[in-house]
């Protein structure tokens, strides 16, 4: 009996040691692999055997195979990859939208700002001379030209993000089915077994960085292995299922957000698609809009004053630039806007405004920027309703769903050009009596680039373009630093999750030979315990 014990704790331990060489070999393997987590045998003595002396060891058992892991660490990793993805799409897309603003080498619109109205100066200075009245219609193609590029780069950027969110949701309706495939696998192995699958779980939770990196989720793993992911309140993926991400748009033509048939966008802050979110909201309702305002501010008073004045040909009442029109938009099925008029430029705020309507078919023009109110009333099929020198007809029937857009600003560049191709129909003069030397139109025109306007918070041209560069640098700086920082902070987590998880060679050195050299001894163990029964039988 004890010799027979003898053979069978050598062979518990030759197992028990060419399993641990074995899990050796797999760590060393996978030293590279993104997400593995080192394995480590865990050896259990055998139930011992009762002997007329006591109890009798019977050798060593597996008793399983732990996986280096740290739950606080990983959570703490994949909150950090949603910042870290999230300061990467503020950090690149910020850094292209400083350089359409750059100002730098004198190429920007405050350089033709500054030449167009030098060149009213010049037309002061001598407003019969032909020569200068050229210059100044060349001066005004050239902002005309760089106004209409800047917008151009913005709506090329706001066009690329769009597209990127397009790539962004296809890793993510990936990923989320390459974790729903693993949480079958997991779950095949670990339900109704005492092992558990380690390395498909390395497999998922590196997917579950991947993913973190991309957009913001909550999860939770259930009984039976599965990690069930949410995004925005919706399942997008529940035990071996998943909801598909997908992208629709909206009434102003960008992409939002739906998962399992809801609109999920303004749940999501974080990763790769939250910063592209924000970016795009900001340049679309902040920057862009400002950029807008600016050109039609410049539009409306310089028309207003060349109105007034006279050219050399003695006509009178002609806009500089082509006076601008306004946008409108129906989100209704029974009605429609039939008429849509600016009254008076002077009175014009240049905002954009939403028409709603109440049960009671009363009318609420609301004005974006501000939220406030300007104007209510009783809604009259094919009445005019005015407002802040503007005025539309609306003619149909209106529910409490119905929504319009009235926006002066929408096509203020595009349309933006240069109204006068006779150079003598620049109004320089204040009067038609065509007195030489008469600059007094001109003169009030120069007088604009120093001017308080209202429409710019009663900031200058160059002040308020100023505040718009100085306001992307800003964001740009802002978004750099939050980069770097969210950058050092995941690699100090990751380096944290590396000295808990991580594969040492130096370590699995020594437990390769601390193994091989007991598989030697336990098979040593069981060549003495044959020569032993050798013996025996030759008796």
């Amino acid at each position: 009996m004890y010799i027979l014990g003898m053979l069978d704790i050598g062979k518990t331990a030759l197992i028990a040691n060419m399993r641990a060489l074995n899990i050796v070999s797999h760590n060393i393997a996978n030293i590279n692999t993104p997400g593995f987590s080192r394995q480590e045998i865990i050896l259990s003595t055998m139930p011992p055997a009762l002997g007329r002396g006591g109890t009798i060891g019977r050798g060593v058992t597996v008793a399983g195979i732990r996986r280096s892991y740290e739950e606080y660490i990983q959570s703490q990793l994949l909150r950090q990859y949603q910042n870290y993805g999230r300061s990467l799409s503020l950090s690149e897309t910020y850094s292209r939208i400083e350089q359409i603003f750059n100002e730098a080498k004198d190429f920007g619109l405050s350089k033709s700002l500054s030449d167009y109205f030098n060149a009213w100066h010049e037309v002061a200075t001598n407003p019969e001379g032909s020569s200068q009245r050229v210059i100044l219609l060349q001066s005004a193609h050239a902002l005309v030209n760089t106004a209409k590029k800047i917008e151009q780069d913005l709506l090329e950027n706001i066009k690329h993000i769009n597209e990127e969110l397009e790539n962004l949701v296809y890793r993510i309706n990936t990923i989320a089915s390459n974790i729903a495939s693993l949480n079958d696998k997991i779950a095949q192995i670990e339900v109704g077994n005492t092992g558990t699958a380690l390395d498909y779980r390395d497999q998922r939770q590196n997917l579950l960085n991947q993913l973190s990196e991309l957009i913001d989720y909550s999860m939770y793993e259930d009984n039976l292995g599965n990690v069930n992911i949410i995004v925005g309140m919706r399942n997008l993926v529940y035990g071996v299922k998943t909801n598909q991400l997908s992208l629709k748009l909206n009434d102003e033509g960008d992409k939002e957000l739906f998962l399992d048939s809801m609109n999920i966008t303004k749940s999501v802050e974080k990763g790769k698609v939250g910063g592209l979110l924000d970016v795009r909201d900001t340049v679309k309702n902040n920057l862009h809009i400002k950029f807008r305002r600016l050109i039609a501010s410049l539009i409306k008073e310089v028309n207003i004053i060349h109105r007034r004045g006279f050219g050399l040909d003695g006509s009178n009442g002609n806009d500089f630039f082509t006076p601008f029109d306004l946008f409108t938009k129906d989100s209704s099925e029974g009605a429609n806007i039939t008429s849509a008029e600016i009254t008076d430029y002077a009175l014009l705020t240049l905002d954009e405004y939403d028409i709603t309507f109440d049960s009671a078919n009363n009318y609420f023009i609301r004005n974006r920027r501000t939220g406030s109110v300007v104007a209510t009333g009783a809604f009259i099929s094919g009445s005019a309703i005015t407002f802040e020198g503007i005025r539309i007809v609306i003619s149909g029937t209106v529910t409490e769903k119905d929504k319009f857009l009235i926006s002066p600003l929408m096509r203020v560049i595009k349309n933006f050009n240069v109204a006068i191709t006779d150079p003598n129909k620049v109004a320089a003069s204040s009067n038609n009596t065509q007195l030489p030397g008469n600059n007094e139109n001109a003169l009030a025109i120069v007088k604009l680039s120093q001017s308080q306007i209202s429409n710019l918070g009663s900031l200058t041209f160059a002040n308020y373009y100023r505040g718009i560069v100085t306001e992307t640098a800003s964001l740009a700086a802002a978004a750099k630093d939050s980069f770097s920082f969210e950058e050092n902070l995941l690699m100090e987590i990751s380096k944290r999750r590396e000295s808990i998880s991580g594969v040492s060679l130096d370590e699995e050195a020594i437990n390769l030979i601390k193994f091989q050299r007991a598989y030697e001894a336990s098979a040593k163990m069981i060549k003495v315990t044959d020569e032993l029964l050798q013996t025996i039988l030759e008796l």
